[in-house]
């Protein structure tokens, strides 16, 4: 749908809340207006229609921060966030909701930008959205949405002065308190969207005025953070005609767990081909050198090739490919694109696509139990699939 709602909630229920219809497709305004307090939010939807919504929030209410990380970011790393903020907050961590921003590298410092905010508050916002029957799927802090190219911007709205410095700076001031912050800030020249106050001389140029919810809907398709993550991530909204459908659902349960069936005949088939053929391999083996043995084909293999004068990096590379077509095996969803080797490394790249996420993580651990060392890049989504890069070498 080319058509938002945008909202921008206060900090107190009885506060003015403003709200804008923008469409994307056109960039224009379709309608705005205000609201006295979060208690009209039903007539809204009532006359809008229950739909998804970007709530925008006070920024003063969330504080943004970027946290250096000892390693690059991995779940455990991110899992220990909390700890690592306890000493810069002054409430129970306990209490705070941490969302995740993006993570920069500067120069070999990897840092975490993080957003918290009290989780009473967040779902006070929450609440207000849902019970009057919007779908909230963003709440984002206002003044981080201001133009990133006019930095630092300032734009004036619902009686406060929302700033924001730099890419992960931002914040919302009362009007009352506007010169006091401007005095102690110090801040550079501004950039402001809304008439500037007279009797305040703070450096400043002026930019277009403009509408400051149509101002900041411009930015709210790629916004940098979303606090709707883990526990308050927008859920699905429910099929009222679910019970028209639940003849159809119990059908296909049954397709389902039909198909599982057979899946699992299948791998167990593909399971005795496996060791069918790896016993065709142990024969073939046994007919070129006959009398030997065979405890450890792959060993046994590894020698031979040393006996023909392939080079180490050649058998290092046979040795990760026969091992990492073993393992693949077990993955069966998985489709390697490429494969590079890097000799100087002895190390194994390789693209891959799968089912899902678990596919990856199920090669990285078996690969990690076979005594490699496996580097497991980003991975997206691309349609239907999974796609990653997977590196692995030999542990020293």
């Amino acid at each position: 749908m080319s058509e938002q709602l945008l909202i921008r909630l206060g900090s107190r229920a009885d506060q003015a809340i403003s709200w804008l219809v923008w469409s994307s497709q056109t960039q224009e305004v379709i309608a705005s207006g205000d609201l006295p307090t979060a208690a009209a939010l039903t007539e809204l939807a009532e006359r809008l229609g229950p739909r998804p919504v970007t709530a925008l929030v006070p920024a003063a209410d969330v504080v943004l921060k970027e946290v250096p990380l000892p390693a690059k970011p991995n779940r455990q790393l991110l899992q220990a966030l909390p700890y690592l903020l306890e000493d810069d907050v002054t409430e129970d961590i306990e209490q705070l909701w941490l969302a995740l921003g993006q993570v920069r590298k500067e120069q070999e410092q990897y840092l975490q930008q993080v957003a918290l905010c009290k989780k009473a508050q967040l779902e006070q916002w929450l609440s207000w959205l849902t019970e009057a029957g919007f779908q909230p799927r963003q709440l984002v802090p206002d003044a981080l949405l201001l133009p990133a190219d006019a930095l630092p911007a300032t734009i004036e709205l619902n009686g406060s002065w929302l700033l924001r410095q730099s890419d992960w700076q931002a914040t919302s001031v009362e009007q009352a308190w506007w010169p006091d912050y401007l005095e102690l800030a110090a801040l550079p020249e501004l950039t402001s969207f809304s008439p500037w106050p007279d009797g305040i001389a703070q450096p400043h140029q002026l930019a277009e005025p403009e509408l400051p919810l149509a101002l900041l809907a411009r930015q709210a398709q790629q916004p940098g953070i979303n606090l709707l993550q883990g526990d308050y991530a927008p859920k699905r909204a429910v099929n009222k005609s679910w019970q028209l459908w639940q003849p159809a659902a119990v059908v296909a349960c049954l397709c389902l767990t039909g198909y599982l069936t057979l899946t699992a005949v299948e791998g167990w088939r593909y399971g005795q081909q496996a060791r069918a053929l790896h016993q065709q391999a142990v024969q073939t083996y046994q007919t070129a050198f006959p009398g030997e043995s065979v405890v450890n084909l792959r060993a046994l293999v590894q020698r031979k090739l040393q006996q023909a004068g392939l080079s180490q990096q050649e058998q290092h590379f046979l040795g990760l490919l026969l091992d990492l077509q073993n393992n693949l095996a077990t993955v069966t969803d998985m489709e390697l694109d490429n494969l590079r080797f890097d000799a100087r490394r002895t190390e194994l790249r390789f693209q891959a696509k799968a089912e899902g996420f678990q596919s990856f993580e199920r090669l990285k651990n078996q690969l990690e139990q076979a005594g490699y060392l496996v580097d497991q890049g980003a991975l997206s989504n691309d349609g239907s699939k999974v796609q990653g890069t997977v590196s692995m070498r030999k542990a020293a």
